[in-house]
């Protein structure tokens, strides 16, 4: 490799090394200061959900419940931030085609495939939690699968095999300098 195109892997991973260091410290403060705002994922929940019919109050049991379903989603993406920061790191310190950067690579996979099938199915579960002390008749058991779910899931499986052949490349290249 170049040491022009080195350079510039560093610079873009320095770059993305304080994005993502960034991102680790607002994310868990964001969702802390929304989960003070009550009035705020009220409204939330009722655009989100209005094809179903929700109680007046929604108590604040439902309102736990609902958080800590939301809580798991952003504790993956802070684990799948952490294993992009942790990456770069690497790049920035020149390092690329190895199984430690590969194994970062398959995580980071494997943490978007699982945001994937935790928005699938946290949806679910809201809407049952929403509606569970609704009359018979009127209680809802929806599932949905959206575009933003088919995304990460398919984002994540891609790099979940790119992790994989990166892994097997980089044992590859270990066993060339063996020989050399």
């Amino acid at each position: 490799m170049s040491s022009y195109n080195q350079s510039n892997i560093r610079r873009l991973a320095k770059f993305l090394f304080y994005v993502t260091t960034l991102a680790l410290l607002a994310l868990p403060v964001l969702f802390i200061v929304a989960c003070t705002q009550t009035e705020m994922l009220t409204e939330w929940l009722r655009e989100t959900y209005s094809d179903y019919r929700l109680p007046d109050v929604i108590s604040s049991t439902k309102f736990a419940s609902i958080l800590a379903i939301e809580a798991i989603g952003v504790f993956l993406t802070l684990f799948v931030l952490w294993q992009m920061r942790a990456l770069f790191a690497l790049y920035m310190s020149g390092e690329t085609l190895t199984e430690r950067c590969a194994k970062r690579i398959l995580r980071i996979g494997q943490g978007l495939v699982a945001v994937g099938c935790v928005s699938f199915f946290s949806k679910t579960i809201v809407v049952l939690i929403l509606t569970f002390h609704n009359p018979p008749g009127q209680r809802t058991l929806s599932i949905s699968f959206g575009d933003g779910d088919l995304g990460f899931l398919l984002a994540g499986a891609l790099i979940v095999v790119i992790g994989w052949v990166s892994k097997e490349a980089a044992r590859a290249a270990e066993e060339n300098k063996a020989f050399v």
